[in-house]
């Protein structure tokens, strides 16, 4: 793992790293306990799952560094646009606008379109129900979710340190064994939406979120509701540079001389650390994982609402804004 970048240092990184070499070609006992790689018939857990493992890092310890060295999680989740479609439903209520969205922390992309995906959250069907990416999120509690029947995307932008290409067979080896090896339903979504991405590219750029945000916002259309999409993203944020992030939101704001919105999917803790008063502070670690709204004025002011507690992998919402509630319904 220290052949890791610093931030990047973690179980998660030599497991992915094992992950890809099983999944692209390396023949070993170990696979037959991976249902990405053995199917259906994969081996469960036993007490020699571990002495195998470490067999295997053993072994292939040269390949392991290399690809430790030169990756870095960039976990791309298609099916968190389900968690983040409620919201941006809502500002393209209040704005009567098309969207124009800047997605932070983008990886390859695949939560910039939106609007080419279809969805079902609870029972309430929405988006492109012709899409091969079709996305299934159950709503938990007694307040349903307000879910867009449509929405106009007129511009979007992916912003990330390292950018994914998904054209990149490489690219897509990587975000493949970035997926737990028992997700296999994880894996065919990705799998779609890396066609379906494939074939109309998001626009991606290199850039840090909290210093090239108003220069790369100032390409969006005027006439459009500007929406920053980030999910998951801002753990990996100092809190001084959460605090640029949030004021270059409000620059922004200024030289467009109209509202954007932060449609923030993130740990209880990060979205505490954003706004006083927009979630209590976990009492330890980080928190379930929660939808806020934050909407930054022309004239500095700063707003913010706590929508929903969710998966963070978007396989559930419980959503807890009354005044955006569509009504009630049973727990799913």
């Amino acid at each position: 793992m220290l052949r890791a970048a610093p931030a990047f240092r973690s179980p998660l990184i030599l497991l992915a790293a094992v992950h890809h070499l099983l999944l692209t070609g390396t023949d070993d006992p170990l696979g037959a306990y991976y249902a990405t790689v053995a199917g259906n018939g994969a081996m469960p857990p036993d007490d020699r799952l571990y002495p195998t493992f470490a067999t295997f890092v053993d072994a292939h310890r040269a390949e392991l560094e290399a690809v430790v060295a030169s990756n870095s999680t960039q976990t791309n989740e298609a099916r968190r646009t389900v968690i983040t479609l409620p919201a941006l439903g809502m500002v393209a209520s209040e704005g009567g606008r098309p969207l124009a969205l800047v997605e932070v922390g983008a990886s390859a992309g695949l939560n910039l379109p939106v609007d080419r995906y279809g969805y079902r959250i609870g029972s309430v069907p929405a988006g492109d129900a012709g899409s091969p990416v079709q996305l299934e999120c159950a709503t938990v509690g007694a307040l349903l979710p307000p879910v867009p029947t449509d929405l106009s995307v007129a511009w979007r932008l992916g912003v990330d340190l390292r950018p994914l290409d998904v054209r990149d067979a490489g690219t897509r080896d990587w975000l493949r064994a970035l997926v737990w090896p028992e997700h296999r339903d994880r894996m065919a979504l990705l799998d779609a939406a890396l066609d379906l991405a494939r074939r109309d590219p998001p626009p991606l750029v290199t850039g840090d979120l909290t210093r090239d945000l108003p220069r790369l916002a100032a390409d969006a259309p005027a006439d459009a509701a500007l929406v920053v999409i980030s999910t998951w993203v801002l753990a990996y944020v100092s809190d001084d540079g959460r605090r640029a992030f949030q004021a270059s939101l409000g620059e922004i704001a200024m030289r467009r001389g109209a509202a954007v919105w932060l449609v923030a999917g993130e740990a209880q803790s990060v979205l505490a650390s954003l706004q006083p008063g927009l979630t209590d502070p976990p009492a330890d670690g980080y928190g379930p994982s929660m939808l806020a709204l934050l909407r930054f004025a022309p004239d500095g002011e700063a707003t913010s609402r706590l929508l929903a507690e969710c998966h963070a992998h978007g396989r559930w919402i419980r959503w807890l804004d009354e005044q955006s509630a569509v009504g009630s319904g049973e727990r799913a």
